[in-house]
């Protein structure tokens, strides 16, 4: 009897949601509202049938819908903000919009923020790698969700930087005496390296599916590798923040700090680098504005430079760090290990406008002037737009940076050359 209910619930249900002609609609839609209404109307199915013991089939046919119309959800927005002209949703339209012509805000349309991210990075997985997850996931009968989905186009995303590397990998054989910028992966390229030639490495490592790749895959071997390229008494500093997992932080600086532990590094000092100037709101916690930056050694550091802040007479505040061979006496004042650096407009030169995640100059400068003596030798295995290498030169050190990434070597590369040019 419970099974012959069962059967004709699923029947009415298949009524409501009439499969094919709702894929048909959701690919005809041009209305955010009309696309946000088959997808509310699907879930609601999905949960019935969920809720009811209906067949997976019939569950998984309201959850494809749901997700083919977040997937074109995502478009609509993403045709939205280009119409922008990069305009950001949070803040309120620019002075030249007026009328009709101001395009709505998010809660205007009734979206979080966090809702149009994750709708957008849906819309951005190729159509292949979707279609390959519904069929492979309803094949092996298991429940199809968004969250899924967003994990099968992370895991092609993480395929296709591995293959860029596997491509670009040169093994290249550098001298102590060498400085430049080389596109490599940084492990077989340090595994080319001489042993103790290294004086200070200044890096974070990179973002998204390039940092779970080292970290997950390789953090052991490229941990092993800067504790044989630098000098008995030389430094490593691993600049690093956390990341969201689920709304919930994950943690990896510790664990990234336990493991150069555990593989014979002393942690020398955990300093803090306080983002001024980069505040950004979060929902249900405190705006996350500072990053960690370990120091790591093998034995007691033979150079610290120490630091200090002169004040800025003019202005009644503390101005720019410099180290001086007296630190004691009248008009200074001695560096803890939080440096609080402006990190906004101004910090950086036009050339990091063109790569995400760069440190300010400042931070790169004070750390090879703790650290380093002119002649000693900075290295910075994942280089990105070149700051360590550049602040090394304009410092009278040499410096070798690496970089997977054919763009961004070339980024470092006339981003060092202008500064050769301003130095004439």
């Amino acid at each position: 009897m419970e099974e012959t209910t069962n059967t004709n619930m699923e029947q009415e249900l298949t009524g409501l949601v009439k499969f094919d002609a709702a894929k048909h609609a959701i690919v005809a839609a041009t209305s955010l509202d009309e696309v946000k209404d088959i997808r509310d109307r699907s879930e609601a199915c999905r949960v019935y049938a969920k809720q009811a013991h209906l067949s997976l089939q019939m569950q998984n046919q309201c959850a494809e819908i749901r997700i083919r119309a977040e997937r074109r959800a995502g478009e609509i927005l993403m045709e939205m903000d280009k119409n922008r002209g990069g305009w950001d949703n949070k803040t309120s339209c620019p002075d030249t919009m007026s009328g009709q012509d101001k395009p709505p805000k998010l809660s205007e349309l009734g979206i979080s923020y966090k809702q149009s991210s994750r709708w957008q990075y849906i819309a951005s997985i190729p159509e292949q790698i979707v279609e390959e997850y519904i069929n492979k996931t309803v094949e092996n009968k298991k429940e199809l969700t968004s969250s899924g989905l967003t994990s099968a186009g992370y895991n092609f995303n993480k395929k296709q930087y591995i293959e860029a590397m596997k491509r670009r990998v040169a093994a290249i054989k550098v001298s102590e005496t060498e400085t430049g910028i080389f596109c490599s992966d940084c492990i077989p390229f340090m595994k080319n390296m001489d042993s103790n030639q290294v004086h200070l490495t200044l890096t974070g490592p990179p973002c998204g599916a390039l940092r779970d790749y080292y970290i997950n895959h390789h953090f052991g071997t490229i941990i092993y590798e800067l504790g044989r390229i630098i000098k008995p008494n030389g430094i490593v500093v691993w600049v690093v923040d956390d990341y969201m997992i689920d709304d919930t932080e994950a943690g990896s600086p510790f664990q990234e700090a336990e493991m150069f532990k555990e593989m014979g590094f002393i942690l020398w000092d955990t300093m803090i680098h306080h983002k001024i100037g980069t505040s950004y709101p979060l929902e249900g916690r405190y705006s996350q504005n500072f990053e960690y930056m370990f120091v790591f050694c093998k034995l007691p550091p033979l150079t610290f430079n120490r630091l200090v802040e002169i004040p800025n007479k003019g202005k009644g505040s503390w101005a720019e760090s410099r180290p001086l061979e007296v630190i004691d006496g009248p008009g200074v004042k001695k560096l803890s290990n939080v440096w609080s650096i402006y990190n906004g407009p101004g910090s950086k030169d036009d050339f990091t406008k063109q790569h995400p995640a760069t440190f300010p100059e400042q931070l790169a400068r004070d750390h090879i002037l703790s650290w380093t003596n002119p002649g000693d030798l900075v290295f910075d295995p994942f280089v990105g737009s070149g700051t360590t290498c550049k602040m090394a030169k304009l410092l009278g050190r040499r410096y070798i940076g690496v970089d997977i990434s054919e763009e961004y070597c070339d980024l470092a590369r006339r981003r060092i050359a202008a500064t050769d040019e301003c130095q004439k």
